[in-house]
C-alpha cells in the first residue's frame, strides 16, 4: 500500500514539475516559478527520503527534456539540490534555522553543478558574459559620474569602472552565497504554508531575535582577517578565496549583531519600531555603522551577552 502510494504521489510529482517548468518558459511567470519549482521535491523528500527524490529528478530531468529542451536542465538542477537538502532537513525534523543553512548549501551545490553543465556543453563562459553585463552596466553611469564630479577625467573614470568590475566579478561567490540564501529562505517559507495548510502542521521560523550562530563562526572570521591582510598577488586564488570569506562571514556576524538589537529590544519592552529603524539607518549608512553591527555580533558570540540579559 505504501509502495502503491509512493509511485502514485511521484507520478503527481513529477506531473506538477513538468507543469511549473513549462510555465517558467514565460518571462513574467519565471520569477514566481522559479522559487516554487523546489517545493514539489520538499514535499515528496519529506514524506519518502533522498532516494525516492533523486528517482524523481532523474524523471523529470528526463520528460523535460524530452518535452521541452536540455536549456531547461540547469533550473531543474538548482531547484532539486536545494528542494532535496530542504526536505531532507524536513525529514530529519531538524530546526528551521538548521533547515536554512543545509537549504542553502543545497542550492550553491546545484548552482555550482549547473555552471560546470552551461561552461563545458553549452559552451558559455559565465564569469566572461557576467563581466560584459557589468560593463555595459556601469558604462551607462558614466556621464552621471561627469555630471556629479566634472573634475574627474575620462582616465579618472575608466580606472573608477575597472576598479568596480574587478572587484564585482571577485565577488561573484559571495553573490552565489547571498542568492542561495534567500532563495532557500524563500522556497522554505512556501513550504512551511503548504504543510501547514494542507497536512496542519505547525511548521514555522522562529523569530529573528532567536538567531544564533556557532562560536566557531568567531574563529572563522578571525582566519578571514588575517588572510586579508597577507600581501597576496591580486587575482590569486588565494587573494580571491581571503575576499570572498571576509565577506561572507562579515555578513553573518552583521545577522547576529541584528538579531541581539531585537532580542535586546524584547528583553527591555522597547517597541519593535526601533531595532527595524536601527536597521534602515544600517542599509542607507553601511560605511559608518555597518562594522557597530557586526563587532555586537561578535561580542554576543563571543561574551554570551543574551545570557547576561537574562
Amino acid at each position: 500500500m505504501n509502495q502503491s502510494k509512493k509511485i502514485t504521489e511521484g507520478a503527481l510529482v513529477i506531473a506538477i514539475l513538468v507543469a511549473i517548468l513549462v510555465a517558467s518558459l514565460f518571462p513574467i511567470l519565471s520569477l514566481i516559478t522559479a522559487f516554487v519549482l523546489p517545493v514539489p521535491f520538499i514535499f515528496y523528500v519529506k514524506r519518502h527520503g533522498v532516494k525516492a527524490g533523486l528517482v524523481v529528478t532523474v524523471a523529470t530531468t528526463f520528460i523535460s527534456t524530452l518535452l521541452l529542451s536540455y536549456i531547461i536542465l540547469p533550473l531543474i538542477i538548482v531547484a532539486a539540490a536545494g528542494g532535496i537538502f530542504i526536505g531532507h532537513a524536513m525529514y530529519k525534523k531538524n530546526t528551521a534555522y538548521e533547515t536554512l543553512a543545509q537549504g542553502t548549501f543545497g542550492f550553491i551545490i546545484g548552482m555550482l553543478i549547473s555552471f560546470i553543465f552551461i561552461q563545458t556543453l553549452m559552451g558559455v563562459n559565465i564569469m566572461t558574459e557576467f563581466g560584459q553585463v557589468v560593463e555595459e552596466s556601469v558604462n551607462t553611469s558614466t556621464s552621471m559620474i561627469e555630471s556629479i564630479n566634472p573634475s574627474l577625467n575620462e582616465e579618472d573614470i575608466k580606472v573608477l569602472i575597472d576598479t568596480q568590475i574587478n572587484l564585482l566579478q571577485q565577488l561573484i561567490p559571495t553573490f552565489m552565497v547571498l542568492f542561495a540564501f534567500i532563495s532557500a529562505f524563500i522556497t522554505q517559507w512556501i513550504s512551511y504554508k503548504w504543510f501547514n495548510r494542507v497536512e496542519k502542521e505547525k511548521l514555522y521560523f522562529p523569530p529573528f531575535r532567536e538567531l544564533q550562530f556557532p562560536s566557531a563562526i568567531i574563529w572563522v572570521y578571525l582566519l578571514a582577517l588575517i588572510l586579508s591582510v597577507i600581501d597576496f598577488q591580486e587575482g590569486s586564488t588565494m587573494h580571491f578565496g581571503a575576499q570572498n570569506l571576509l565577506m561572507i562571514v562579515g555578513i553573518a556576524l552583521s545577522l547576529q549583531g541584528f538579531s541581539f538589537i531585537f532580542y535586546y529590544a524584547y528583553i527591555k519592552k522597547i517597541p519593535k519600531v526601533f531595532p527595524i529603524l536601527i536597521v534602515i539607518a544600517t542599509i542607507l549608512f553601511p560605511t559608518f555603522l555597518l562594522y557597530f553591527v557586526r563587532i555586537l555580533g561578535i561580542i554576543d558570540i563571543g561574551f554570551r551577552l543574551r545570557g547576561r540579559l537574562k
